[in-house]
């Protein structure tokens, strides 16, 4: 396709190792725990206010010093002092690396969400400009942090993806390129340098944590740059871009058609899932943690059926029944061939795929009538166009190159990959899918058991992305643990808040779901790890 030439994009398989938010939730925590490195000694916080102070200019791996903030300890967060560091680097990509004084040698790299436009950053701030929480991954792990927007400014309409990357410019082709994958290697650059300014040494360990389009950075940073990380979290991503494109698609081309459910029958649909299948979990509590022993039947839910509702804009017309059924079956070839692995049961929104799907359409194709163009979503089939989105995704190097992830486990790193229980964006069952083909892939390379370096683990119940704070499940104690000591996880906690307090589950590691034995409904020793 012509239109294909304003982009810069290059993809190529890479070679085997020799020798790998958005919505990030930030929380005040300790400092000073956990340390990484024991030598050589610090610089003292004198040392460390002066270095922050003088970086105002200076430019790293392309990246100029913009603005560069200490902030002292803080003793009611129970925050250590630190230097916030903020660059921009042409056109439109901005970074954020943050250092503190207490530092561990660890290097942590966040990816971002969505079509990024924002950093992620490790700070909140209330309306007056004042500290209120610091990142896990800074104040209780002692690691320098680095995020970027992903090389685009979603509040600035002229600077923001997806539009951006298909303006015909020189300067959108290269936000495009930022945002399929050189964003991350920038920002991982300055953040390394940096780190050498203030500590004249670089890292012990550096690791990447992210999920959604965070969990596609993560998987992005270790097929291309396997050797820079020791140790990855991805979460709630698929390990097939173009495969997830092509299901969105599939949906959003019947927004605005009688086949396409409101939302209150989404949301129907959802709730008598839950009904039929709460309890297969040991308890009911309005999650289907049991996701593979649900095996609740839609069509319960056509008009006129016995149970569903009498009320036509609850229940469903057979073209609805039939939408809903293709989203939770496979997205099969012509040819026969599985390109995606349906939906489990989810609070779907659905208008909200063809805003993601036209968006990675867009950054495949260089076509900006995906963007805008009804009549353009609603010509979409799965034959015509997978095979232009697969090939249109590797060459931007926004998509996935399995054998090139196994090989970063083949050679000893480790691998944490996480998916939400109730996922509506992003299929958990495609993630399981795409997972056993790069274990597999990673075994033919001579890794006898993939599961000691790559391991997937379900948090229960939650929607797209409510697992990624390091509050709710603290994917940075595991990744750290399994890297510096040695100690695989074989599961962990999810925690949330409810009326009155908080609610734990454990984290079980895929298939398995936590089933209630009794206790505490709200603790997590009352959950044991099961196989479906």
């Amino acid at each position: 396709m012509a239109h294909r030439q304003s982009f810069a994009f290059h993809f190529k398989r890479l070679p085997s190792l020799a020798a790998c938010a958005a919505a990030l939730l930030l929380a005040a925590c300790g400092g000073g725990g956990d340390s990484a490195d024991d030598t050589p000694s610090l610089p003292s916080a004198a040392q460390m206010a002066s270095t922050c102070s003088g970086l105002v200019g200076k430019t790293y791996a392309g990246a100029t010093v913009t603005s560069s903030k200490r902030y002292e300890s803080n003793a009611t967060l129970a925050t250590p002092a630190f230097c916030q560091v903020l660059a921009t680097r042409s056109p439109y990509l901005d970074i954020e690396v943050v250092v503190p004084d207490n530092w561990s040698g660890r290097l942590w790299q966040q990816g971002g969400g969505g079509f990024d436009g924002r950093i992620p950053s490790a700070l909140t701030l209330d309306n007056a400009g004042s500290l209120t929480a610091l990142s896990i991954a800074v104040g209780r792990r002692g690691a320098v942090y680095a995020a970027s927007n992903g090389g685009n400014r979603a509040t600035v309409a002229a600077e923001a993806g997806p539009a951006v990357w298909v303006n015909g410019t020189t300067q959108g082709a290269q936000s495009g390129t930022d945002y399929a994958y050189a964003a991350l290697e920038t920002t991982r650059s300055f953040a390394k340098a940096v780190t050498q300014a203030f500590f004249q040494r670089g890292a012990s360990h550096t690791y990447f944590n992210g999920c959604s389009n965070g969990g596609r950075n993560a998987y992005i940073a270790i097929q291309r740059w396997p050797d820079e990380y020791d140790g990855v979290v991805s979460g709630c991503e698929g390990l097939d871009m173009a495969g997830q494109t092509v299901a969105w698609m599939n949906m959003a081309r019947l927004v605005g058609t009688p086949a396409m459910p409101a939302q209150a029958q989404w949301t129907a649909v959802y709730n008598a899932a839950v009904a039929a299948c709460d309890s297969r979990d040991g308890i009911v509590d309005g999650v289907i943690a049991n996701y593979n022993g649900c095996n609740f039947d839609v069509g319960t839910q056509q008009c006129g059926q016995p149970g569903a509702s009498s009320d036509p804009a609850i229940c469903l017309s057979p073209a609805q029944l039939a939408t809903v059924r293709s989203l939770l079956g496979n997205i099969t070839s012509a040819a026969g061939q599985t390109i995606y692995s349906g939906y489990g049961w989810a609070n779907w929104t659905a208008p909200g795929f063809g805003g993601l799907g036209s968006g990675f359409m867009a950054l495949a194709t260089g076509d900006a009538s995906w963007l805008t163009s009804a009549a353009r979503r609603a010509s979409f089939t799965v034959d015509t166009w997978y095979g232009p989105t697969l090939a249109g995704l590797q060459n931007a190097g926004a998509d996935h190159d399995k054998i090139a992830i196994a090989a970063f486990i083949a050679s000893g790193k480790k691998l944490i990959n996480w998916h939400d229980g109730a996922d509506g964006l992003l299929s958990l069952n495609d993630h399981a899918r795409n997972l056993a083909t790069m274990h597999t892939m990673a075994r033919n390379s001579g890794l006898a058991n993939p599961s000691d370096n790559s391991r997937f683990f379900i948090v229960p119940g939650t929607g797209h992305s409510g697992g990624s704070a390091l509050t709710a499940v603290d994917w940075s104690d595991a990744i750290i643990k399994w890297v510096e000591d040695g100690v695989a996880p074989t599961q962990l906690v999810y925690t949330r808040t409810i009326a009155g307090g908080t609610k734990a589950m454990p984290v079980c590691q895929y298939p398995m779901y936590p089933r209630y034995t009794g206790g505490d409904v709200n603790a997590a020793a009352s959950y044991v790890c099961s196989a479906p």
